[in-house]
Parts: structure tokens; sequence; C-alpha cells
């Protein structure tokens, strides 16, 4: 068992880093376009990144978000990971609990059914799993950035082709290992203080900044690799649902959404009043709405609407699978 706060451990890490520098610099200096560039350096992220194939691991995390219609909420997100088809994580927060066990192409989930914000059921820790998505999506440009006297090469990503945006990952340009993801208004997570688990890398600290105000942290308190199965610790959890699941899940699209009158002064609070959790079925349809607000503005006029509304299912190998997923009725860009 490899505890990756031993000093040692510490000292090797940062040899392996300098190592990887020159091969970095190698590896990408050959690229031709921009598209080409853009996955080399995504790849090279996956590669340093990645532990789904780095074998079992154990980690533990401390998080504080701060959510505005509930200020600050406290709690530990914990990972136990045998293979891609056997691992479990456990997410505590102040006013919820979600337990889930992924065995095979199925997740067991139980959470607490009481009104609980999108802020704190996030998946902060596990921000860089979404990183291999990225090698399905379109570079629109490749650029450097230099945040607090570090350089960064950028990829900008469009998502979709039918439509513009995408989120847009940058990479040390010493190291390759990614160091932020912008998205829209302002929304970045930053990667911070990168720690060695066996051949991999995984950050010490992890920042969600939306608005410039830091909306969460994580901070990494334990990690251990080579760590044995606990003792019924991959049992489904009693009670849990049971959903087809894949961790390259393609996410539900909407297809036909019918009008909203929603007043413009809703559309400028701040707050949950207008998103909704949305359960969608595996032909596209919307079956249960939660609000994402104790006290919802536009209850029955939104709920009315989002029950009519026709979506592309989201997709396990090219299997139609029911999810859940958050809509915001409010985007003036919806």
């Amino acid at each position: 068992m490899a505890l990756i706060m031993n000093l040692r451990k510490l000292h090797l890490g940062g040899a392996i880093l300098l190592a990887m520098q020159i091969a970095f610099s190698t590896t990408i200096a050959g690229a031709s376009d921009k598209q080409s560039e853009g996955m080399d350096l995504i790849k090279h992220a996956i590669d340093l990144t990645d532990l789904q194939h780095s074998g079992p691991y154990h980690l533990r995390w401390n998080l504080t978000v701060l959510d505005e219609a509930l200020r600050n909420r406290e709690g530990t997100d914990e990972v136990t990971f045998s293979s891609t088809e056997r691992w479990r994580r456990d997410l505590h927060m102040t006013g919820y609990d979600e337990v889930a066990v992924f065995l095979g192409h199925n997740m067991y989930r139980t959470r607490s059914m009481a009104f609980t914000p999108p802020s704190v059921r996030a998946d902060y820790a596990g921000s860089l799993r979404n990183v291999p998505e990225a090698l399905t999506f379109k570079v629109v440009r490749v650029f450097n950035r230099k945040k607090d006297n570090v350089e960064a090469r950028c990829v900008e990503l469009q998502a979709h082709s039918y439509a513009p945006g995408g989120p847009t990952w940058c990479f040390d340009s010493r190291t390759g290992l990614p160091s932020e993801e912008l998205g829209a208004r302002g929304y970045r997570r930053e990667f911070l203080n990168y720690k060695s688990l066996g051949s991999k890398f995984v950050p010490g600290e992890i920042e969600i900044i939306a608005g410039r105000k830091q909306r969460a942290k994580v901070v990494l308190e334990a990690a251990d690799s080579a760590v044995a199965d606990p003792v019924h610790g991959f049992d489904p959890p009693a009670g849990a649902t049971v959903r087809p699941w894949c961790d390259d899940m393609a996410l539900p699209s909407p297809i036909i959404l019918p009008p909203m009158d929603i007043r413009p002064d809703f559309r400028s609070r701040k707050g949950l009043e207008l998103k909704y959790e949305l359960t969608i079925d595996a032909q596209g349809r919307v079956t249960n709405i939660v609000p994402m607000d104790p006290k919802p503005y536009v209850d029955r006029i939104a709920i009315e609407s989002l029950r009519n509304s026709q979506w592309n299912p989201a997709m396990c190998s090219g299997t139609p699978v029911p999810t859940d997923t958050i809509f915001d009725v409010g985007r003036p860009d919806r």
C-alpha cells in the first residue's frame, strides 16, 4: 500500500514530473495542426491521470461547497475502486448522503430524498474523469494561457456539431498535467498540487470558480494504491435503485421543448428556483421532475411544460438507457 502523503513518495513524484517535462515537449513539438496538437495534449493528460486502468485504489476528499440557497456545506467524497466493473462512491454532505455501487453495467444507488441543490450533489472530486470524453470533440483552437506565472497550452473544444460551445482544457506546458477546465460565463475548475498515485497523478486540490467567486473546494485527504477489496464493500446498498451504467455515457439532450412563459425577473434571480432534476427514460420521455428549490417560483408552469418535452435518451455503447439530468429553465440561451 503506497500512501502518497509519504515524504519519499513526494520526492519520487517530483523526479517523475521532471522526466515528464522532457518527454512531453518532444511529443507535442511534432504536432502539425490544431486538431492533432489538441488531441495529443488531451491524450497525454489522460495517460497521466486516468485511474481506470491503474489497478485498485482508494481516495478520500474533504469538500466545502458554497451554495447560494443553503450557504456553506461541508462533507467527504470517497471512492473505493477495484476495477471499471467493480467500484463504489460514498458522498456525505451536510444534509445529503449518497452511496453508489457500480457492478458490471449497473449502478446501485441510494440517496437522500429531501431537497438538495445540484451544487451539493456534484462530483467535484471526479472532475478529471471528464477528460476522456474530450477525445470525441472537435478542436476549435489551441492557444497559450499564463496564470500565476505558469504557462499552459489550452484546447478550446466544440462538443456538438449542431451547436457552438464546449469546454476548454488547459495543460501545464512543463508536464502536460491538466491545470484548468474553462466553461461559459466565467466558470472554471483549477487543478493544483498534484500527488503521485502509483504511475498516475491526482490533484491535491480542486477549486471551482464561478462569477469570480470560489464555489467549491476539494482537498485530497488520503490516497492509497493496490488496496484489497473491503469485505462486503461492493454489496449493493439496502433499498438501492438500479440503473444501467457505463463510464462513457452520452448524456440526454432535448429534441422538443414546449414554450415556457417565464417572467424576465425570474430569469435574472439568483438561486435554484428555475432548475429541475429530470428522470428521462430509454424512450426519451420525462418520467419524473424534482424542483431544485424548496419553494420554486415557477413550479406549475415549468413542470407542465417539461412533462411534455421530448429528449434524445442517454446512451451506453449505442443502447438507450434511463438517467437523471439537471435542466435550467431560466437560462436565457435555452
